[in-house]
């Protein structure tokens, strides 16, 4: 069942136009978020301060996201998708969910982090790494792990979280990352299976396997590592970063217009406000940190930590399907 994070209703000012009204009565738009809850707060509130619109947000992750959006009952549900891995944009592009949109802000973007006719523009980066609670590293005997095959420990047997590809945009990413780093999809494939014997959990979202090893439920989890900086920000001192040295996988974060929007003028709006460096800063007082697309907006040297990217985000729609299928039948059923 979808969820309301929050609707942020700090209006500035009244709008004459005839447009879809929220719960006080003034102009809004619908946003489904695949990012961490915190930051899609702040996106929320930032816009509604800048614009006087009100944002009923709603937080999935990506990979429930895209189901959400695919059925045909959904359509005009929402205005605009912000958050979660590109490639599943282009998913979304080729179900016809998306509207193409070139925002003024756009040039500040690089030309290879964001579509270039406009299906989809990329706002922060993520870097796939490790998770580690380094109180029970300690406790095992184990060094922080800088190798996918450090995950295959025999100390580390049912201690790892991973989030599920079959509903997360982290979880596809990190699959896929493995046809990156092994060369085909096969081989991929025979990793997830020995991976499998180790995992405690897959988790629904990218954003929890942190905070379950932050809590002790498990040693080491593989997710973006802004999520894991946040959960030590948070109070889970014992986490520590770390990147395999193989190499790792990226997402890029879009943010779109989607098809039927009720209010495609304030969706263009939205994304104008989401690409904005005041919207990659996360404004005063945040508590989210992520990898800006924008050259202008300071980065947080402990997302990158000399981690090398070996693969960029995959844009084909056709290999997440195989991917996903073939992890459902041959390696979590």
């Amino acid at each position: 069942m979808l969820a309301a994070v929050g609707v942020v209703a700090v209006a500035l000012f009244t709008w004459s136009l005839a447009v879809v009204a929220g719960p006080t009565g003034r102009r809004s738009i619908s946003v489904l978020c695949s990012s961490i809850e915190t930051l899609c707060q702040q996106w929320a509130l930032g816009f509604t301060r800048r614009s006087g619109i009100e944002v009923i947000m709603v937080r999935l992750p990506t990979g429930e996201a895209l189901a959400r959006l695919s059925r045909p009952a959904s359509a005009g549900e929402f205005d605009v998708w912000h958050g979660g891995p590109s490639d599943m944009y282009e998913v979304a592009r080729s179900r016809g969910l998306l509207a193409p949109y070139l925002s003024p802000e756009v040039d500040a973007v690089a030309a290879d982090l964001r579509d270039l006719d406009g299906w989809w523009t990329g706002i922060y980066l993520g870097v796939l790494g490790f998770c580690s609670n380094q109180r029970l590293l300690d406790e095992l005997g184990l060094d922080v792990p800088r190798s996918w095959d450090d995950l295959l420990a025999p100390e580390l047997r049912d201690r790892v979280s991973v989030p599920s590809p079959v509903t997360s945009g982290t979880g596809y990413t990190w699959l896929s990352t493995q046809v990156q780093r092994l060369g085909d999809e096969q081989a991929a494939l025979a990793y997830a299976r020995q991976l499998d014997t180790q995992v405690l959990q897959y988790t629904n979202s990218g954003l929890a396997p942190a905070g379950v090893v932050g809590r002790g439920e498990a040693v080491v989890a593989v997710t973006f590592t802004q999520h894991c900086v946040q959960a030590a920000d948070a109070g889970m001192s014992d986490l520590v970063v770390s990147y395999p040295h193989e190499g790792t996988g990226f997402e890029i974060g879009a943010v779109a217009v989607l098809a039927h929007a009720a209010d495609p003028d304030a969706a263009h709006a939205y994304v104008d406000w989401a690409i904005s460096g005041e919207a990659q800063a996360a404004g005063p007082g945040a508590v989210a940190v992520q990898l800006p697309t924008r050259d202008d907006v300071p980065a947080d040297a402990r997302l990158t930590g000399g981690a090398l990217l070996i693969s960029h985000p995959d844009l084909d729609p056709g290999m997440r399907e195989r991917l996903v299928d073939a992890f459902q039948a041959q390696v979590h059923r």
